[in-house]
């Protein structure tokens, strides 16, 4: 039987540890000790104390079969591509504890005909499933009954096998570089990464450190990145869903785990990756970054870029890696058409989380024909720069609010409730390309006076235009160690190269993380800086009688706030209180809630230190160092609600409890529809078309 888990929680171990040291879980459940940086000390899986008894942090060992499911014979369940329907082979069946009755020959596709005749035993039974095999493929309705079940299959098998194909010329040189590779390195859940106890090679994680790679050991593991189960959607959530997984190459295999941390940690080498492998290593390291790692947006967004015969499956294809309770509102069904499936996530979120964040994946320009807008469209690429910032849980424009919504039937409009901040009234030309390539359109809208300035919400123009080049990727709002610049770095750097009128290499090596892909600047009226994918309108000026004179004549693309949405959403006006949705947009000073609450007040400012992956939304003052949780602008709880932890992967590191009926809820009561209008905000409800 599987031994219980009793280890301590990290928690409580933690409390345990000499000051500097932190304790961690990595992707295979073990626990890891980190020593205080800069000490020499190197980490380790035992606990710096030597007689702390090892029970409380040893992972157990276990076995392949769980007693539990007795019931079910041990088998191991096969994750691999289809193929084309070339050179279709038929494979022999029969019932061994029956040989009486009668067989038969089923056609399978050459893939798995070349996976069995390797993996099975010269000598003895295997028991495989496989997909191909066990589920009739033509029968749509049990198509989507099994669907449902892959949540269950491959965590009750002893094992997971991933067929990528026969063996090819540099496949053994990648494997063993990905091997060697993970034996150095650690990744932690709380997405962090370090050297692993009796690394031969210190320091292989740190981005500027070189690797000893020729240019034929990259081009091998890109190779092996671009062999067809690496491009597909089915099977990461195969892969990540038990972790008793073997990736096997012909004869060559390696644990799929080893794979999994090679892979996180050698994107993180930017400055080290040639450029081949690192835009393929980028968009699908994505999908390694699953819960507890990342936000669902990860996985997202890495549908997107991967590949599936039916285009149902890019939401169907990851349900075993998202909540229950979000799959629990989805009914698999084939049969009707693709954007209600998508818009059936929407609609889930809303009604599990009241959250809004599917709206962030939505744009004008990959609207599905004839579809709502508040409907993404997933069957369309995302491009790099302009979405990337959407899968870290870093920005709170709404202030973790309740969303307020309603589907309006059978027009199929999203009924939202939020606050229209301003009209884009400048838009800039559409920029593709890293900060050097785009220095001309970027001076272009530097502040003229620098050093002088003042920005719509307070503080300098320079200041707020860097943190827009940058998407927020400084080191102002973070706690600890951040290898990113501050602003106060940037904006120095960018008077300068205005000064100047030309950019040198400095410049150019601090606004490494400002890069564009079909994307534009733009401003308001009242002067707000932000960015967004490429699809704005701009505003045309209206006379103050022409204000006055219609509560609808608004022209051009609104900047706005939605109640449970976690960025700033552009929309587009239509008929009466009726918008469509362009897309979500980076705005300075509307990140952090600004629009939904009264302002911070000085000293105070914010901070977002990460837990859990989760940028959790604390203050401090900037003149005593002391750190607030609670937000000094909302006063206390109501009586009948507490703030607690919870370890649950879909949540952040901290919920709020009704303490009278059991709810629990990632949205903080105090910034209701109702409460936040108590304050002072006026809010708008609205259709999205």
């Amino acid at each position: 039987a599987v031994a219980k888990d009793e280890r301590l929680p990290i928690s409580e171990l933690q409390r345990s540890l000499p000051d500097g040291w932190i304790v961690e879980q990595t992707l295979n459940g073990r626990y890891l000790f980190m020593s205080p940086r800069h000490s020499g000390i190197p980490n380790s899986w035992k606990h710096p104390l030597a007689d702390y008894d090892e029970k409380a942090y040893e992972l157990p060992k276990t076995s392949a079969h769980d007693a539990s499911l007795w019931h079910l014979p041990p088998y191991e369940a096969l994750s691999y591509t289809w193929g084309n329907t070339d050179n279709q082979e038929y494979v022999y069946v029969a019932d061994p504890a029956n040989p009486s009755q009668t067989s038969s020959w089923l056609r399978v596709r050459a893939n798995l005909a070349n996976a069995l005749r390797h993996l099975r035993y010269p000598d003895r039974q295997r028991t495989l499933w496989v997909d191909a095999i066990s589920i009739n493929q033509a029968d749509i309705h049990e198509r989507g009954r099994q669907v449902k079940r892959m949540s269950q299959i491959y965590p009750s098998s002893d094992s997971v096998i991933i067929w990528i194909g026969p063996e090819s010329e540099d496949s053994k040189l990648a494997l063993e570089t990905l091997q060697y590779f993970s034996e150095q390195v650690e990744y932690i859940i709380s997405h962090r990464w370090g050297d692993a106890p009796n690394a031969q090679e210190l320091d292989w994680w740190r981005d500027g450190h070189p690797l000893p790679y020729e240019e034929s050991t990259w081009e091998s593991i890109v190779s092996l990145l671009h062999r067809p189960w690496f491009e597909r959607v089915w099977v990461l959530q195969e892969a990540l869903s038990c972790d008793r997984v073997l990736l096997q190459c012909g004869r060559d295999s390696i644990p799929w785990v080893n794979v999994r941390k090679a892979l996180l940690v050698l994107r993180q080498k930017t400055s080290v990756l040639p450029p081949n492998i690192r835009g393929r290593l980028f968009t699908y390291a994505r999908g390694l970054m699953a819960p507890p790692l990342a936000s669902s947006e990860h996985l997202l967004l890495w549908t997107r870029n991967q590949k599936c015969t039916d285009p149902h499956d890019r939401i169907y294809g990851i349900l075993g890696l998202l909540d229950p309770r979000i799959v629990a509102k989805i009914e698999v069904d084939y049969s009707i058409p693709v954007w209600k499936t998508y818009s059936r996530l929407v609609l889930a979120e809303q009604e599990v989380y009241q959250k809004l964040n599917m709206l962030n994946h939505c744009n004008i320009t990959t609207r599905g024909q004839g579809h709502p807008s508040w409907v993404p469209n997933w069957e369309q690429p995302i491009e790099g720069a302009n979405m990337g910032y959407l899968s870290i849980r870093r920005f709170y424009a709404s202030a973790r609010s309740s969303a307020v919504a309603k589907l309006i039937e059978p027009a199929y409009h999203l009924q939202v409730t939020g606050r229209i901040v301003d009209t884009i009234s400048r838009i800039s030309h559409n920029l593709t390309g890293t900060f050097p390539e785009v220095i001309d359109e970027i001076l272009h809208w530097a502040p003229r006076e620098p050093r002088s300035d003042v920005y719509v919400s307070g503080g300098l123009s320079i200041d707020a235009y860097v943190e827009v080049l940058v998407r927020g990727r400084t080191s102002d709002r973070a706690q600890g160690n951040n290898p990113c610049p501050s602003i106060r770095q940037l904006s120095e750097h960018l008077t300068q190269v205005v000064a100047r009128g030309e950019l040198d290499d400095e410049a150019a090596r601090k606004f490494k993380d400002c890069f564009f892909v079909n994307e534009r600047l733009f401003s308001t009226r009242e002067g707000y800086l932000g960015v967004s994918a490429e699809g704005l309108r701009e505003g045309k000026f209206l006379s103050m009688f022409s204000l006055l004179a219609s509560h609808h004549s608004k022209i051009g693309d609104q900047l706005s706030v939605i109640l449970g949405c976690d960025f700033p959403m552009i929309l587009r006006p239509r008929d009466s209180d009726q918008y469509e949705v362009v897309g979500p947009c980076f705005v300075h000073g509307l990140m952090l809630g600004e629009a939904l609450k009264p302002p911070l007040k000085p000293p105070w400012k914010d901070v977002l230190p990460v837990t859990r992956g989760w940028a959790l939304s604390y203050f401090i003052n900037a003149q005593t160092d002391e750190l607030l949780k609670d937000d000094p602008r909302l006063g206390p709880l109501p009586t009948e609600w507490e703030e607690i932890q919870t370890l649950n992967p879909f949540l952040p590191p901290f919920v709020f409890r009704n303490k009278e009926n059991g709810y629990v809820s990632m949205n903080d009561p105090r910034m209701s529809a109702e409460s936040i209008q108590q304050r002072g905000t006026m809010l708008n409800t609205f259709d999205l078309v």
